[in-house]
């Protein structure tokens, strides 16, 4: 039987959830915008890539009373995660989340973390699949495999890096990081699992539109990895940077459109290792439908209580 989403927010990075939903052989019934005016300019827009002929709505209580939705897919702005996704699981609904899970500069990192574990708790609760928008931990882990059949052994240093269009946004590290952070650190997540960082070794730096940070990751019983993250948004060329370094071998992730007309990801590592795959996103989907996505409810918290530490550690500007 074909599985039924709503995708909240489809003007801008919904729109290819959607598309993926799709192809993996979900149908989306509805989506959610913020006034009627543009929940209908993404429906058109959607009904051009997609062939959309569901519901548009801007009330979340009467787009699930509706359409009763299997999954409810949440892409609208990060302040409003928490409510949509609490809305989307009392209703009964599986959650995917866009990152990061919960972010409000209004609120303390101690209440964001508090709403993360609640919102987690009542997935478990009601036993719903509940994931993370964490396409680069599906990327990290790729990388990952890549090296064990060229290079197997322990890893031991690690460097991740994403840099996006600025496209007129003020320099700002902390947002930066707020922004792309949460992708890195689910790569992390995914290539280190049960590992903590050194907070007393931690080097953060805030400089422009960049943020960066150092320190050892270590874990019970094997030797510290060393790792440097990186995230900024670019003015110039290359406007887009998503590198992996695992143990000095640089992946490159070069998004292309495939001979079938989708958009894929290349795996890039200098002349050795050039493999294409399908996009993250799309097996992020394909997994969270087979009620599998790479951070689940306790993966998510976890990911929002190193973004928000790894946050405060940033010197302001």
């Amino acid at each position: 039987m074909t599985r039924t989403v709503v995708v909240l927010g489809a003007g801008g990075i919904g729109r290819h959830h959607a598309n993926w939903w799709r192809l993996e052989g979900a149908e989306v019934v509805a989506i959610l915008g913020r006034t009627p005016e543009s929940v209908q300019r993404s429906a058109a827009r959607l009904k051009e890539l997609t062939g959309f002929a569901g519901g548009v709505y801007t009330d979340l209580a009467t787009l699930l009373r509706e359409t009763h939705p299997e999954i409810v897919d949440v892409c609208v702005p990060a302040a409003d995660h928490v409510s949509l996704a609490r809305q989307a699981l009392e209703a009964g609904c599986h959650v995917l989340c866009e990152k990061p899970l919960a972010f409000d500069a209004a609120l303390s990192s101690a209440e964001l973390e508090r709403q993360s574990r609640a919102l987690a708790a009542r997935a478990r609760q009601r036993q719903r699949v509940f994931g993370l928008c964490s396409q680069f931990s599906v990327a990290a882990r790729t990388c990952r495999e890549l090296l064990a059949a060229h290079a197997p052994g322990a890893l031991r240093r690690i460097g991740i890096e994403l840099r996006s269009p600025a496209r007129g946004r003020a320099p700002d590290p902390a947002q930066t990081w707020i922004d792309l952070g949460p992708h890195l650190v689910a790569a992390l997540q995914t290539l280190a699992p049960d590992a903590e960082p050194d907070w007393g070794a931690l080097r953060a730096v805030a400089e422009g539109y960049e943020a960066r940070f150092d320190f050892p990751l270590t874990a019970p019983g094997a030797p510290p990895v060393t790792v440097h993250l990186a995230v900024g948004f670019t003015t110039g060329e290359p406007a887009n940077v998503r590198r992996i370094t695992l143990n000095g071998t640089p992946f490159d992730l070069l998004g292309e459109t495939g001979p079938d007309g989708l958009f894929r990801m290349r795996y890039r590592s200098g002349t050795v290792i050039d493999e294409p795959r399908p996009d993250p996103m799309r097996l992020l989907i394909r997994e969270f439908l087979a009620g599998n996505p790479p951070l689940g409810p306790e993966a998510a918290c976890e990911n929002q209580r190193l973004l928000l530490r790894l946050l405060a550690a940033l010197p302001r500007q």
